[in-house]
């Protein structure tokens, strides 16, 4: 009888000791917390263009997407592209300062701070840049703006792009070292003629970076003029006569734009 019972506990323990390893090897029921992409939205008239992943180094141009698509960043890894114009961009300077410091070898016309620009006759286009706008104190603007030099640098950016507000200080320091026969002038895509949002933020970047020069608003004439433009920063070249000089620097960093700079000054 002892031994019966004693074959019964045996078999009851056994029994719950393999249910106790069941039950320890189960998968915990609780889930993992799911978590979403940031997003920055920026407002484009009464519209709203999504921005995704705003540590992107390039950002879409929102005069480029007038049907108010959502866009989208380029695949890049994040800050690579940046980082690279970053640190080169205080050797490029020191370069356009010594561009405009030896002018008085190279200069044209009655000498002063001026070099010479040389564009080949196969980058300048046939298409005469026409336009009229605001500057973001509501100054009229027109073409006439590239007729007192040789060359002139336009860079696109907007208040919403990091990089952009990164290398504003780089532009700045840009503008105060150009010879006299070239400048520079820049154009806000998320900064309207005749609406003022983004104005604000707008100045506030231009005043941290101590940037000044001209900051146009983008018109229906502006906007015509860099809707090709996919990314921003974008950077391109006009001459005294209104000419597009070259291909648009789509996407350009602050080394690129001074790079082909320094193509065009001897």
């Amino acid at each position: 009888m002892l031994k019966t019972i004693r074959n019964v506990v045996i078999g009851i323990l056994a029994v719950l000791g393999v249910l106790f390893i069941i039950l320890m090897l189960l998968p915990d029921d609780e889930d993992d917390d799911a978590y979403e992409s940031p997003q920055v939205t920026v407002s484009s008239g009464n519209d709203q263009v999504g921005q995704n992943n705003a540590d992107e180094d390039e950002y879409e141009n929102p005069a480029q997407s007038a049907s108010h698509q959502e866009v989208e960043y380029e695949d890049d890894e994040p800050g690579e592209g940046f980082a690279q114009a970053s640190a080169g961009s205080a050797q490029e300077n020191d370069g356009s300062a010594q561009t405009g410091s030896g002018s008085d070898d190279t200069a044209a016309g009655t000498g002063g701070n001026t070099v010479t620009v040389s564009i080949p006759a196969s980058e300048l286009s046939g298409v005469t840049i026409r336009f009229k706008t605001l500057t973001l104190d509501n100054a009229e603007i027109t073409q006439d703006v590239f007729s007192d030099y040789d060359l002139t640098i336009v860079h696109v950016w907007g208040t919403y792009c990091q990089p952009c507000i990164s290398e504003m200080g780089d532009y700045a320091q840009l503008y105060r070292e150009l010879p006299d026969n070239v400048n520079l002038i820049a154009i806000v895509c998320d900064v309207y003629d005749g609406i003022d949002r983004n104005v604000s933020d707008a100045k506030s970047i231009l005043s941290d970076a101590g940037a000044e020069f001209v900051n146009m608003r983008t018109s229906d004439d502006v906007y015509n003029l860099i809707a090709d433009l996919q990314y921003i920063p974008s950077s391109f070249f006009v001459d005294r006569d209104g000419h597009l000089i070259g291909e648009m620097l789509n996407g350009a960093s602050f080394s690129e734009t001074v790079a082909q700079l320094n193509e065009y000054l001897e």
